[in-house]
């Protein structure tokens, strides 16, 4: 019995250590989400898939394709492929510092 309780243990520690991929947008809503971030030149957070984990990037849209974006962070510019987008919000300056 205890093999069998030690086995659900890992198995729950697993699972709670597992990232979710789910991609809720389709590329059309992703494309249209980052053009008005990139028309409007405004900060965007994007949560996207980076060597198996999720990765918070802050930043403007400055180069737009479809497949990849260019975003200018703080520390410089990052290159992004628009299927590796996970989630895209609006930054507000106030609400997340």
């Amino acid at each position: 019995m205890g093999f069998y309780l030690s086995e659900h243990t890992s198995s729950l520690s697993e699972e709670k250590n597992r990232v979710d991929f789910s991609i809720d947008l389709d590329p059309v809503e992703k494309l249209h989400l980052l053009s008005q971030l990139y028309i409007s030149q405004l900060k965007g957070l994007f949560v996207v898939k980076e060597k198996r984990q999720k990765a918070t990037i802050i930043g403007e849209v400055r180069e737009l394709s479809h497949q990849t974006l260019s975003i200018r962070t703080n520390e410089g510019y990052r290159l992004i492929e628009v299927a590796d987008i996970l989630e895209i919000r609006l930054w507000e300056e106030g609400v997340y510092d």
